[in-house]
């Protein structure tokens, strides 16, 4: 993406993205955060640039569109963008009809806002309209994220208007209505794969992250995948959008610089322990399928090219127990935890390693890891818990019982290879970073506090570790 990799404008932060494919590139739109909204050149709305390959961004343009995230077609002969906006504490769906076929200038249509019936759906939750194109029943399709009339507290829902001009829209009953979130079912998205039907929504209560459903095409009931949420906690307002080959999904790992909320503790220095941000950096995965249906996540086709410079790799034992075998390094022991550290941390990198931890309790990378082992993040698989864990240096002192009130900061859940091997690919820019594990799990992440150190392996308990490389973006 230009300089860099997880997108971000200077002095603003990325917030919920609508990716889209058009004549051949990729046109993403974004809702653009600005840090400080009294600075002289801030532009506020939408914002929108494109990219030949998700790696390098076009400039910027602000398109005019202001509120919330929304959804673009064309149809009846010109481009509709429709979006949301928040008068005095109500929200309402809006249409803007382009100007003149470009993406970039459009016109309010006023008469079409319109909120929440009253009757199907209650207020104040009506906003993030998505539009489908129904061509076997000659009409249009919106999504909205909404909250069922059903007089208790779980109403949050994917709600559902149908249209055939795209002006006049009739209410229906929910599209998908879980019972199970207090608020509106986020960020809509739709989209048909391999034999399949997904919806994709972003939740803020009972478990905070991106999630989706599937059924087979045909089928009418929604079916829970294995792991209900795409990424984890520092991942949200995912949306998707496909090229004819591929499908990614678009969302934002939030930064933890501002106290946004006021929940930031008063006495832990540094910014690792504070609470998170509404935006942040652009992160996109790569849309995999399991034979079952459910959907996993990988680096994006061609990222290998941001990072061409393989850097030296060493291995120099912190504790004891290591061996190296057949061009592998070995975990040997299975009592203790092994560390071992393989080299510098360049400030935006590509780590991979392959990894049989069949036996051991947990094994994984360590990122920015002192020495002396005081501080660091650690990514790693537990096979016997099937998840994948984000962990950062605060419970590497005696200060880390007193400071977390839970185990552990980020996980996801995590299959049991067939194979047994574990391929773990790490991208890491200042403080940002996100782990994809066999192509099917991934987890966002921030390291803030700790800005020195190398890259490292550890196991507590048996493992083999394989094709460990470490690459760097080339420098200009």
């Amino acid at each position: 993406m230009g300089e860099t990799y997880f997108y971000r404008a200077p002095g603003a932060r990325c917030g919920d993205v609508i990716p889209k494919f058009i004549d051949g590139k990729w046109r993403i739109f974004y809702l653009k955060s600005w840090k400080d909204p009294k600075r002289p050149d801030a532009v506020f709305g939408w914002h929108r640039m494109d990219s030949a390959d998700l790696i390098h961004m076009g400039p910027e343009t602000p398109v005019g569109v202001l509120g919330g995230t929304g959804d673009l077609i064309y149809a009846e002969g010109k481009w509709h963008l429709f979006a949301c906006r928040f008068p005095e504490g109500n929200q309402e769906i809006t249409h803007y009809v382009s100007r003149d076929e470009s993406l970039d200038r459009w016109d309010f249509v006023e008469e079409d806002t319109f909120g929440p019936d009253g009757v199907i759906y209650s207020g104040p939750d009506w906003r993030d309209p998505r539009i489908i194109r129904r061509e076997d029943l000659g009409e249009y399709w919106m999504l909205v994220a909404a909250r069922a009339n059903e007089g208790h507290a779980q109403t949050g829902c994917v709600g559902l208007c149908v249209s055939k001009d795209l002006k006049n829209w009739e209410y229906r009953e929910p599209f998908y209505n879980p019972r199970r979130f207090a608020g509106a079912c986020e960020c809509p998205d739709f989209f048909r794969m391999g034999g399949w039907e997904y919806l994709v929504f972003s939740s803020y209560t009972t478990l905070f992250g991106t999630r989706y459903v599937k059924r087979r095409i045909g089928e009418t009931g929604w079916k829970i995948p294995k792991n209900h949420r795409l990424d984890g906690r520092a991942f949200y307002a995912a949306k998707t959008a496909d090229d004819g080959n591929r499908r990614c999904l678009f969302g934002w790992n939030p930064t933890k610089e501002e106290d946004l909320f006021g929940f930031w503790p008063k006495r832990q220095p540094g910014q690792d322990y504070r609470t998170w941000d509404w935006g942040g950096n652009m992160v996109i995965h790569q849309l995999t399928q399991q034979p079952d249906g459910d959907l996993g996540l990988c680096l994006p086709d061609g990222a290998e090219s941001f990072f061409p410079v393989l850097s030296n790799r060493r291995m120099e034992p912190v504790t004891p127990g290591w061996r190296e075998r057949d061009g592998q390094l070995v975990a040997a022991q299975e009592e203790s935890c092994q560390t071992a550290l393989c080299g510098p941390m360049p400030e935006t990198g590509r780590f991979s390693v392959e990894m049989e931890a069949g036996e051991a309790v947990c094994a994984g990378v360590a990122l920015h890891l002192e020495r002396d082992l005081s501080r660091g993040y650690f990514l790693y698989v537990e096979p016997q818990r099937r998840r994948l864990v984000f962990r950062s240096w605060l419970r590497q002192s005696e200060e880390g019982g007193k400071a977390f009130p839970y185990d552990v900061e980020l996980e996801t859940a995590l299959r049991i290879p067939e194979d047994g091997v574990y391929r773990m690919e790490i991208v890491t820019e200042k403080s940002a970073g996100t782990v994809w594990v066999n192509e099917e799990a991934a987890l966002s992440f921030r390291m803030y506090d700790c800005r020195e150190g190398e890259f490292g392996l550890f196991s507590f308990g048996k493992a083999k570790f394989s094709n460990v490389k470490a690459m760097a973006m080339a420098e200009k």
